[in-house]
């Protein structure tokens, strides 16, 4: 009578186990914004497990899943998006701006972060504040005081020629007391022998803000 009952038991579980690893499958897909571009660094995790991934450069992601669990989806900024598992191995996203989450991000030297997680000493200039000064002749006349521990002098009138920037006295980077200009991560050299502002060219009204590092952030 074991015996029987142990050859029974034994094509239920090879059925049972066969069953259970059939519903895990490789769910792929890619997460873009709400201009189609990709999102690169997106948290992507199993709701209730501690299986996750992360979209790579091209937004692109991969994660092992069960047929019926929920994929969260979310980036700083970005609203959080939950979806579920379901026959397709393909699972696309878009994910939309968060107004609320933004105005808690700030931009530093190497990048965003958390307003939270920073502990770095940071003014920000807004829209609003930049449109209240256009049209204007220089971009950096525009912080003229508008950020605590910023020092704004203007040279001469001639059109192009940098003001004299000093952000919380004269020391700034490679010995020199004009302060580094980053537009977009990029940094732009500022040519101190001819007095000439490569950013006196651009239009103050595509600028949405300004961040002011005023420390080693």
């Amino acid at each position: 009578m074991k015996q029987k009952l142990t050859w029974m038991l034994t094509p239920l579980l090879v059925f049972f186990m066969t069953f259970s690893f059939a519903q895990e499958k490789t769910v792929t897909g890619v997460v873009t914004d709400q201009s189609g571009l990709p999102l690169p660094g997106v948290s992507v995790v199993v709701v209730g497990t501690t299986n996750g991934s992360q979209t790579d450069f091209d937004g692109n992601y991969a994660i092992n899943v069960n047929q019926g669990e929920k994929l969260r989806f979310s980036y700083l900024g970005q609203k959080t998006v939950t979806m579920s598992v379901g026959a397709s191995n393909t699972i696309n996203v878009q994910l939309e701006e968060d107004a609320e989450a933004l105005e808690e991000v700030v931009v530093v030297g190497y990048g965003s972060r958390s307003k939270e997680l920073s502990t770095s000493a940071i003014s920000t200039v807004s829209t609003e504040k930049i449109e209240a000064f256009v049209p204007s002749t220089s971009i950096d006349n525009i912080l003229q005081g508008q950020a605590a521990g910023v020092q704004v002098t203007a040279a001469n009138g001639r059109p192009g020629n940098t003001a004299f920037v000093q952000i919380r006295g004269v020391g700034s980077i490679n010995a020199q007391t004009t302060p580094l200009y980053v537009i977009d991560g990029v940094p732009i050299p500022i040519d101190t022998e001819r007095d000439f502002n490569p950013i006196s060219n651009l239009n103050p009204s595509d600028i949405e803000t300004f961040s002011i590092l005023k420390d080693a952030a």
